[in-house]
């Protein structure tokens, strides 16, 4: 997994905001790349940063009101780090009132939600240059329904194309009867990855996934799955072998006959039947294979 540092992250910035991520794009212009990127360049630092997020009105600075508030970061040893600072200029507006804004509350807002990803998607794109699977649709669909995911440890991102359509695209997901597994701090993080497949608060990606297909009536054994997991900084796990690790999903996909999973290995997908799927989970639930 890349580490980023805030120096990194601040030289990237520019060349990943555009009209299409800016909240207020019929003012963003190339020679002011940050402008009205306040909130969503706040969500990506944070996946990478940790930390909270900090809001203030801009309703009483006449000269940026029609931006309604500012968001800005505040990192875990207490400092507070604006990336977006350089869109005001020499006119940053003084004497801000902050008050800090759960993670949902922006995300609660769709087009938020949609500016977010793609920004997360080319940030991931950006530090993984030359990459090809950033060029395919089926990776971007991945990609995208793994940032839905609210898990703290490991995103999952899941397509299942049936005679070369998508009929279904979604993430693991909290099972609510088992929240408490995962509050304030995700119950996977004192237990071995790859292991103890059971214990968790989350519906896996594929399970969930496989469930929906059957409700739809489509025959799974005409199913071909796609997987992409993202780590908690939203990059990519990005396989070295052509393996499938989790116990409880390859169980689950080989009764179901799928005619084919794929798994992103460096820089491509790769094929396994649900059989190779299940002997390579077997290796890391027993412990002859670990992370």
């Amino acid at each position: 997994m890349k580490e980023l540092t805030i120096a990194e992250f601040k030289k990237i910035l520019p060349t990943i905001c555009d009209r299409e991520t800016a909240m207020d794009a019929k003012l963003w212009t190339r020679k002011n790349p940050l402008w009205s990127h306040c909130a969503v360049v706040s969500l990506v630092a944070q996946n990478f940063f940790g930390g909270e997020l900090r809001r203030a009105s801009l309703l009483e600075v006449p000269e940026f009101k029609r931006m309604g508030s500012h968001y800005w970061n505040k990192l875990p040893d207490g400092s507070d780090e604006d990336f977006t600072r350089p869109q005001f200029g020499a006119n940053y507006p003084s004497g801000l009132q902050a008050e800090t804004r759960e993670r949902s509350y922006l995300l609660s807002h769709p087009e938020t939600v949609k500016r977010y990803k793609l920004l997360a998607f080319r940030l991931a794109q950006a530090l993984n240059s030359d990459n090809n699977l950033f060029d395919d649709q089926i990776f971007q669909k991945c990609f995208d329904a793994a940032l839905d995911s609210s898990c703290q440890k490991m995103k999952f991102g899941c397509v299942i194309m049936h005679d070369g359509k998508i009929v279904y695209s979604g993430c693991n997901k909290i099972i609510e009867p088992l929240r408490s597994m995962c509050e304030p701090k995700c119950i996977r993080f004192s237990i071995p990855s790859r292991t103890e497949s059971m214990i968790g608060a989350c519906g896996h990606a594929e399970e969930l996934a496989l469930w929906d297909v059957v409700q739809q009536g489509i025959p799974l054994r005409e199913c071909e799955l796609y997987l992409v997991g993202l780590y908690a900084n939203g990059l990519p796990w990005l396989r070295q072998e052509a393996e499938h690790t989790c116990l409880r999903c390859s169980v689950q996909m080989y009764y179901a006959r799928l005619k084919k999973i794929y798994i992103t290995v460096s820089d491509h997908w790769a094929g396994i039947t649900p059989e190779q799927a299940l002997t390579s989970a077997r290796l890391y639930a027993m412990g002859e294979k670990t992370v």
